[in-house]
């Protein structure tokens, strides 16, 4: 019998799409978690306002724990061997924003405006990103808002 020679090279399947990528899911988590956090920040700034100190304590706690969980997960994210360049330029970006940060108005300004020149980059591109970056982008921009918000409140 001759000798068989493989005709079809064995190489490491693709992903069905950009999204399954490891790093893609992990930014997605992420983004999630930003929300809760920001969504915790907001509800525990209105309960102050509204209600009693047991209850703004306990959601004081939400909040800060949705924080530290964001946190982390960008920290992952960050020291993953093999994130995408602009999904890490990204994580660098929204940690700049973290409560442990102290970010200002301008900080989140400057930060936002940052995230959307990363979006754009993506405009065109194949990479799957751009969904996501955008999203990073609103998210920046709701925290923006939230924070002129709560500001102008405890001015008053």
């Amino acid at each position: 019998m001759a000798a068989q020679t493989r005709t079809i090279l064995h190489a490491v399947p693709e992903p069905i799409n950009h999204m399954t990528r490891l790093d893609r899911l992990e930014f997605r988590k992420l983004l999630d978690l930003y929300f809760a956090a920001l969504r915790a920040d907001w509800v525990f700034h209105e309960t102050r306002q509204k209600r009693g100190t047991q209850a703004a304590a306990d959601l004081a706690h939400t909040a800060a724990s949705g924080w530290s969980a964001c946190t982390v997960s960008l920290l992952v994210l960050r020291d993953m061997r093999t994130v995408d360049p602009d999904l890490r330029a990204a994580v660098e970006i929204l940690l700049k924003t973290c409560p442990g940060e102290l970010p200002s108005s301008c900080d989140l300004m400057r930060c936002s405006t940052e995230m959307l020149a990363l979006a754009n980059k993506q405009k065109g591109s194949r990479s799957g990103l751009l969904a996501l970056l955008d999203e990073a982008f609103c998210l920046l921009e709701a925290h923006y808002a939230n924070h002129a918000l709560i500001s102008a409140q405890r001015a008053v």
